[in-house]
């Protein structure tokens, strides 16, 4: 006789607790105006320019081409490449999929930060990769999260919490999408970018008008479940050395974070000191984005608004339980992510 089977989706919805409403009240005030402003200047963009070749006969075939490519791009980088990459994860089964058995601290930090915000737990996996990346992919939620051994290797383990429940909190703000376009079009190569062009186009548009303010977003709300700036600061910091270009010409390693957060801006009277301070010191004004982060995070942290902030939190999560505040050291007593 015919039996049927069904078969549950791998990734269910967080039950549990409902977010801190509060933790929406600390978002960078532009983040959503200005990321609605980049998707409208897009459409309408591609929009007018395949209007106007339509207009002349000779050119309609080239306004009807400009919006077939928007659509096949569109298709590409948002439904296509996410499958394509979730399914060759998938493909090397327990190698990657991050279990309690094989990495209890992630696990740990992945279950209790997802409910907290009230967002599905991520499928995640930890890829053989040299490049150190903390990846949340997928269109919206459940997302999926891609975590590289370089990673693991480049950070603490308090570090990597930072920067998973950082990834947690993209998912929750919803900047899992944007997110993931600006990194499949940093992947892909330059020749081929022109010819995906529309999506390039919304790419810059992000760049220009949202990317900065939704990073700083993310960075406060961390910060608020983190209450430890150093931390953050200190995560963020020996990622750009593994991946930006200043730092790996002036010879920045993940020591010379260690020291520089350790010494808290001060210069000693060693020497030591003295040149560590000054090469991290040049390498962050080299980069105005990176000085213009860190600062904000420091001036957040010592803002009158960030006290009250934790006061709110302190106060819900006495009132409600499970939700208030998470710390990435909630997990430290369990052993290390990079430990099998």
């Amino acid at each position: 006789m015919p039996v049927t089977v069904q078969i549950e989706d791998r990734v269910k919805k967080t039950a549990g607790a409902t977010p801190p409403a509060e933790l929406g009240d600390y978002v960078e005030p532009s983040e959503r105006g200005e990321g609605l402003k980049a998707l409208l200047i897009w459409l309408l963009s591609i929009l007018v320019v395949s209007a106007v070749l339509s207009i002349a006969e000779g050119s309609r075939p080239f306004g009807i081409g400009v919006f077939v490519w928007w659509l096949v791009s569109v298709f590409a980088y948002f439904i296509v490449a996410p499958r394509l990459v979730l399914r060759r994860l998938r493909m090397h089964g327990a190698e990657y999929e991050i279990t309690a058995k094989k990495y209890p601290r992630l696990k740990t930090l992945l279950s209790k930060a997802s409910t907290l915000l009230g967002v599905s737990e991520p499928e995640s996996f930890l890829a053989s990769e040299g490049v150190s990346q903390v990846r949340l992919m997928g269109r919206k939620d459940p997302y999926f999260l891609v975590i590289t051994q370089a990673t693991c290797e480049l950070l603490q383990g308090p570090e990597l919490d930072c920067l998973v429940l950082r990834s947690l909190v993209q998912a929750r703000q919803g900047h899992g999408a944007r997110l993931m376009l600006l990194q499949f079009l940093n992947d892909t190569p330059s020749a081929v970018r022109l010819l995906v062009w529309p999506v390039a186009l919304y790419g810059f548009l992000l760049r220009t008008f949202w990317l900065d303010l939704a990073e700083r977003t993310a960075d406060r709300i961390s910060l608020l479940l983190i209450k430890n700036p150093k931390l953050l600061t200190s995560a963020l910091l020996k990622q750009h050395v593994a991946t930006d270009p200043i730092m790996q010409a002036n010879d920045i390693t993940a020591r010379d974070v260690d020291n520089f957060i350790r010494q808290e801006g001060n210069i000693g009277m060693a020497g030591t000191e003295i040149s560590t301070q000054y090469k991290m010191g040049s390498a962050i004004h080299e980069n105005p984005y990176l000085e213009d982060r860190l600062q904000a995070i420091s001036n957040w942290a010592k803002s009158p608004e960030f006290t009250e902030a934790l006061k709110k939190l302190a106060e819900t999560k006495a009132g409600k339980t499970p939700t208030g505040t998470f710390s990435a050291t909630d997990v430290a007593a369990t052993s290390s992510p990079q430990s099998t």
